[in-house]
């Protein structure tokens, strides 16, 4: 299975299972743990792929725990609509120009969940979670809000399905770290310069990942993609919720500049 990217599809076959929807809501104390498994069954059967529905989940409250949420018990913010929060109890407006659906419960909310994004394929030809997340916080595709939404979204959905020193798909080539890099360990033996503006790509198909906009520092250098200089991976933080680090790729490496520590 192709790792997620703006492409993927939000209804579509569940890409986790239910023991990793559970211990990423654990990570939090979810409210929505104790009903996590109705929650699951539920998106399977509506065709809400989970992992898509998880990630937004946290991108909106922290799985729960944080912003009007913890109020509402709402899954991913909805805003009130009578003719698709069915299973709301009432309604919330915190003074910010909008009014959101309330909930008794976590599972009512995720059905709800599931009717709007059905609107969304239904009514208005929206499939793609980039097409989905942008119609969501109401920012037009591609714009600065948008696409730093999404990339946490998916930057979430890639660590629900891979693990550190793992093989896995991404893009046209296979990736494997090597011996040299103990990710459980936290050992680095070799290191990259990175610099402010720099390209990450997700696979050498070409496919980016985004620039890099922090401060000029070394990246943990995991090795080359077939032995070419052309292609060389590094692990790197690409954003605030992503405080482990994405796998990733770098053009045109500079062997010169590799450092062995």
């Amino acid at each position: 299975m192709t790792l997620p990217n703006y492409n993927t599809l939000a209804l579509a076959a569940p890409r986790i299972p239910f023991s990793t929807f559970l211990a990423r809501l654990k990570t939090k104390n979810s409210p929505a743990v104790s009903q996590a498994q109705e929650i699951y069954d539920g998106f399977i059967s509506s065709g809400v792929d989970p992992s898509f529905a998880l990630a937004q989940y946290r991108v909106e409250s922290q799985y729960g725990t944080a912003g009007y949420a913890v109020v509402t018990k709402s899954w991913g913010n909805m805003l009130w609509d009578k003719s698709l929060c069915l299973n709301a109890v009432g309604q919330y407006a915190p003074g910010n120009g909008f009014t959101y659906a309330k909930y008794n419960d976590v599972y009512s909310a995720s059905l709800d969940y599931a009717h709007y994004l059905h609107d969304y394929a239904d009514n208005r030809d929206l499939h793609t979670i980039w097409q989905v997340t942008a119609e969501w916080i109401g920012k037009a595709p591609g714009t600065p809000g948008h696409v730093s939404y999404i990339d946490i979204i998916i930057n979430d959905m890639i660590s629900y399905e891979t693990q550190p020193g793992k093989f896995y798909e991404v893009g046209d080539q296979m990736i494997y770290g090597g011996p040299e890099f103990d990710r459980d360990t936290g050992r680095v033996v070799t290191k990259y310069p990175i610099v402010y503006g720099q390209q990450l790509y997700r696979g050498t198909d070409g496919t980016t990942l985004k620039k890099y906009l922090g401060k000029p520092g070394y990246a943990w250098f995991l090795g080359f993609v077939q032995n070419s200089p052309a292609w060389g991976m590094v692990c790197i933080g690409t954003s605030m919720a992503d405080p482990d680090a994405t796998w990733c790729y770098i053009k045109n490496v500079d062997k010169t500049k590799i450092i062995n520590v």
